[in-house]
């Protein structure tokens, strides 16, 4: 059966898709960067319509969002495909695998098995999963229906109106903002650094929003660029939590891994204008300390969670701790 994909137009034969920046035009039969959306028939399918890669329960705090539900378990799957082209990636088999890779699980099945993991969340993770954007739409609704919250973690490479609708039905999602460099998003990752921006900026506006940068030695992690991702972020809230995440040799990289010295100095410069940074990838403890008088309100080591902020609040000042606690 051929599943007809969203976000789509005809050209003169071609068909254009307009979920992501890269607009890719397809002569029939042909698939499109991300690989999962192809010209067939005359219309723009979706070849892995609900073809899971990889699911498993995980602690949220590994997606990482650490101001969502502390402690609590989200049932991730992921799908194969990706809208960029990370030469470091970490996820590169999921990301280069074939569209129809896995096996199918419906929507419903999903949530049910959710639920039976005793997990209240529901998070589209691991490779890149907003180029699924219908399968995603379709899971999303079941367990908003079904009581359980829907979290992305994503590249956020999507265009206006198709990242507006999926995020209204997101609760939290993670975004990655891989460097300030606009030349380097377009050569490097075949991305564009305005959507993502834009993504940041719709997302803020409909659900809880964290940010990570991955600290690539050479690519982006020079002084001017920490600040200024720091400074961005901090003109939309200083308030948004900031996960600056180790880079680890992995697929076409084999350059060291970032140093905890250089992990560090991105901390602490990042610390000056944002209220809560979190370094990840290198196994340290990573509390939270209230914005205000710094009492650990959250302690964090290996995925265990202690939280001592009685009605989201700081117990000393009483400051309130931005985030969804539940």
């Amino acid at each position: 059966m051929l599943r007809k994909a969203r976000w789509w137009t005809s050209r003169g034969g071609k068909i254009e898709c307009l979920l992501c920046p890269k607009l890719c035009v397809l002569p029939p039969g042909e698939t499109g960067f991300c690989g999962a959306r192809k010209h067939e028939l005359g219309e723009l399918s979706i070849p892995g319509y609900g073809m899971v890669m990889a699911e498993s329960p995980d602690p949220i705090e590994k997606k990482p969002l650490y101001h969502f539900y502390p402690g609590e378990t989200a049932w991730s799957i992921g799908f194969a495909g990706c809208n960029l082209r990370c030469p470091f990636c970490q996820n590169h088999a999921i990301a280069r695998a074939s569209p129809d890779s896995g096996r199918f699980i419906s929507p419903s099945r999903v949530i049910e098995t959710a639920i039976s993991s005793g997990a209240r969340i529901v998070a589209y993770t691991y490779s890149e999963p907003t180029i699924h954007f219908e399968y995603l739409m379709d899971c999303a609704y079941s367990a908003s229906n079904s009581g359980l919250k829907n979290v992305l973690v994503t590249n956020g490479n999507l265009n206006s109106k198709p990242a507006s609708e999926l995020l209204s039905k997101m609760d939290g999602v993670n975004i990655d903002l891989k460097s300030w460099n606009p030349k380097y998003y377009e050569e490097m990752l075949g991305g564009n650094l305005k959507s993502v921006k834009s993504f940041i900026e719709t997302a803020l506006a409909l659900c809880w929003v964290e940010i990570t940068t991955l600290i690539v030695p050479g690519d982006n992690d020079g002084e001017d660029e920490i600040e200024s991702i720091s400074e961005w972020i901090a003109s939309l809230s200083n308030d948004i939590p900031f996960h600056i995440s180790a880079y680890h040799p992995a697929y076409k990289y084999s350059r060291p891994a970032t140093s905890a010295s250089k992990m560090k100095q991105v901390y602490n410069e990042s610390s000056k204008k944002l209220n809560f940074v979190y370094i990840g990838n290198l196994g340290i403890e990573n509390s939270t300390r209230c914005s205000n008088c710094k009492h650990i309100l959250i302690t964090r080591s290996a995925y265990k969670v202690q939280m001592a902020m009685p009605g989201g609040k700081c117990p000393k000042c009483g400051v309130k701790v931005p985030g969804v606690f539940g």
